[in-house]
């Protein structure tokens, strides 16, 4: 084995210790070429080898990988890493989770890049080591367990012991969003998973998403994906 192989093997095994870490790497082609079993894992897979050379669409809801492709594109075409990404993503179980996403490019010995190398950090597992975020790790579940129902700003700032304003411009700070977009992105990427998955109808979706009837779902979906829910169905069909 060479000192190339050896260093990368090192690489591999340094991030198979760090569970709340899900570490992957790709090509110039965004095929994977790496990862740790926990990321393997949350891709639903069994071994490392089960993703090698598939893409993010092979692995993911198709408006997922096109944001995470779109990212890498971006780092290996620029060179510019992406570091410390907020995004919010859906679990296997429909809920929504934060994870804080960190990209940079890989590059040959002469300098050209050939890939990139990735980490992302699940909120809840990393809780401790992300204090920021643990801060208003209770206000996030809770818009995650009751989007579907109306939620109040003030209820939501009573939970970290904050005014109404401190609590807008603590959250924004930290997520680069507001309560309201992130309660809105939450029932979004609910109509998604409903939209995808289930054949119910979209007046139903738009109850269980927590928009008011049919009408108010479109207006925001449309606003927020640039097509109204019947498109996306059929898009996703």
């Amino acid at each position: 084995m060479n000192s190339s192989n050896l260093q990368i093997e090192a690489f591999r095994q340094l991030y198979q210790y760090l569970p709340d870490v899900y570490f992957f790497a790709k090509d110039i082609n965004c095929k994977f070429i790496m990862a740790n079993t926990t990321f393997v894992e949350k891709c639903g897979a069994h071994k490392e080898s089960d993703i090698i050379g598939k893409t993010d669409y092979d692995l993911f809801p198709h408006d997922r990988a096109e944001i995470y492709i779109k990212d890498d594109q971006y780092v290996m075409s620029t060179g510019q890493s992406i570091i410390n990404k907020v995004e919010l993503a859906p679990e296997s179980d429909n809920s929504m989770n934060w994870f804080i996403t960190n990209k940079v490019p890989l590059r040959s010995h002469d300098g050209k890049i050939v890939g990139l190398a990735g980490i992302a950090r699940d909120l809840n597992k990393a809780i401790t080591s992300l204090t920021p975020y643990s801060h208003m790790s209770g206000v996030l579940k809770y818009i995650n367990d009751h989007h579907m129902e109306e939620i109040e700003i003030h209820d939501l700032a009573e939970m970290v012991h904050l005014s109404v304003s401190q609590f807008e411009r603590k959250f924004k700070k930290t997520f680069q969003l507001s309560p309201v977009k992130h309660i809105t992105n939450v029932r979004i990427n609910s109509a998604k998973q409903q939209l995808a998955l289930s054949s119910k109808k979209i007046s139903s979706i738009a109850q269980d998403a927590g928009f008011y009837d049919h009408s108010h779902l479109t207006r925001e979906f449309i606003r927020h994906t640039g097509m109204t829910p019947t498109q996306y169905r059929k898009k996703m069909g």
